[in-house]
């Protein structure tokens, strides 16, 4: 791809065009509860690393993962109060980034020194950073969240491949009837939708119309640049439809994780989250290495959902060569989808402004729009 291809959604470091589209949005970055107090830790986003630590105020703090002074990564030295220093020469740095205290140095040499931080905030579990350019946006909240009877319960999981794969993933209702049909025909879920799909102020509404019950028209609220806000049908070891808010998250060109928000029943979450046995990602690499088949899996497995999407994806190939894609009518989702990128992407090559692309306060239509019962349909 040439630095300036407007069709090129796939790489994403600093400078690329997609790269910097993506850095105008807030960027999920870590779990709330996975962050420890005192217990730095490393982090890679949009192809760059970066130092996460929480200080004693409870405060997350995201700053660029090298030493100003001699290079050392930051992630190797102490949280002192809500600032940390480095391993290497003992210089301090406060949430700012500002430099407080050099050690073997002059006293007023410190406050010519400064690393670059980046704004954060915790949200639904969440810790989000900001990577742009100039002053942070708003946080876009999620009022079907907050103000639900269910509890949201956050959670990360690697897909190994390009994000703009799990994205258009996102715009595409059809895959649900295969990748997941050993779960959705279980339940009656068997219609295939009719789509459609329009472009918003947030992003893209997906409707996929069928004709009732079961077989309901389900409706997604897809948001730039890699939100999804969707309704889950029942799952391996959940059992009601679910509200869903999930960020693709690039790690580098051919990585990236999910970060995800789901709506579950009071009470489902008490004591510490069990981890999947087997490790979905483990599956998903012996699926690709042709060691077993994704139908030889436990229909019950509470990873399987997962299992699928990733193979799926990475079946594509780390990157997808969308050229040789043939598109056909239930693909609107997604034609839309590389439309509104383009014309984003343009807007950025020329020096223009991007469109202001926001989510309404009020709350969104659902299918699940009585959260309170999380009913089963």
């Amino acid at each position: 791809m040439k630095p300036n291809d407007t069709s090129d959604f796939a790489h994403i470091g600093p400078g690329t065009l997609a790269g910097r589209f993506i850095r105008h949005f807030w960027q999920p970055v870590y779990l709330g509860s996975e962050l420890k107090a005192g217990r730095p830790v490393r982090i890679q986003i949009l192809g760059e690393y970066f130092t996460l630590y929480r200080g004693d105020s409870g405060t997350a703090y995201v700053l660029e993962d090298r030493c100003p002074h001699r290079q050392t990564s930051l992630v190797f030295g102490w949280v002192e109060g809500d600032c940390i220093r480095c391993f290497y020469h003992g210089w301090k740095f406060d949430g700012t980034g500002q430099c407080v205290e050099q050690p073997a140095e002059k006293t007023n040499f410190a406050a010519k020194v400064k690393a670059r931080a980046y704004p954060t905030k915790e949200y639904l579990g969440l810790i989000f950073a900001y990577f742009g350019e100039g002053e942070a946006p708003e946080l876009p909240h999620f009022p079907e969240m907050e103000e639900a009877e269910g509890v949201p319960v956050a959670q990360r999981h690697p897909v190994p491949c390009n994000y703009f794969q799990r994205i258009e993933n996102d715009l595409d209702e059809t895959h649900v009837h295969f990748v997941h049909r050993v779960s959705t025909d279980s339940y009656g879920l068997n219609e295939l939708p009719e789509i459609d799909c329009t472009e918003t102020d947030y992003g893209i509404l997906r409707v996929g119309a069928r004709s009732g019950g079961v077989n309901a028209t389900r409706t997604a609220h897809w948001m730039m640049p890699n939100v999804h806000f969707v309704d889950l049908p029942p799952s391996p070891g959940h059992n009601e439809w679910t509200v869903y808010l999930a960020y693709r998250v690039p790690v580098d060109d051919e990585n990236m994780q999910t970060l995800s928000v789901a709506l579950r029943p009071k009470g489902s979450n008490k004591g510490p989250r069990k981890k999947t046995e087997p490790d979905p990602n483990q599956l998903t690499e012996d699926v690709l290495a042709g060691k077993i088949r994704v139908q030889d899996i436990d229909p019950n497995y509470p990873g399987l959902f997962v299992v699928q999407d990733n193979v799926a994806l990475a079946g594509q190939g780390r990157i997808v060569d969308r050229s040789k894609d043939w598109l056909g009518q239930s693909d609107k989702g997604i034609i839309l989808l590389r439309k509104l990128w383009e014309r984003e992407l343009k807007k950025i090559a020329a020096g223009e402004p991007i469109k202001n692309w926001h989510r309404p306060k009020e709350k969104l239509h659902l299918l699940v729009d009585r959260p309170k019962e999380l009913a089963q349909i």
